[in-house]
């Protein structure tokens, strides 16, 4: 179980990385418009709240590096998908942020997802 929890994470942050770093111009109009209409993020936090719950309680592991890595990022995500379902606005501050700001935060942080997706898939 911990395996496919593990191999399933990695191939989640290399495809979201891809996603961040080659199709940024999508998530930043997402973004902006998403926190426009704070509902439209309801599916996807639910999603997160599911994911990051099931992480968490089964790969609740606190023994080395990766495990705690993995099981954080679980909680993490259970954190933020709540977060959003209770408090809706919980974004708003984020519509400060200038697009040129967001697009190399996408960037960076795409290329630092594929990275840590491909230290994961390889250990």
């Amino acid at each position: 179980m911990a395996n496919a929890i593990e191999l399933t994470v990695s191939i989640f942050l290399l495809t979201l990385g891809a996603s961040y770093l080659f199709q940024h111009e999508q998530w930043t109009l997402f973004l902006r418009e998403a926190i426009q209409r704070p509902r439209q993020l309801f599916p996807i936090a639910l999603a997160m709240l599911a994911a990051g719950v099931f992480i968490g309680t089964a790969y609740n592991d606190w023994s080395s590096t990766w495990p705690v890595f993995i099981t954080v990022l679980g909680w993490l995500m259970a954190l933020e998908g709540a977060l959003i379902l209770i408090v809706p606005g919980f974004l708003r501050p984020l519509q400060k942020i200038p697009d040129r700001f967001l697009t190399w935060y996408l960037r960076i942080g795409g290329l630092l997802l594929i990275i840590l997706g491909s230290l994961l898939y390889w250990h």
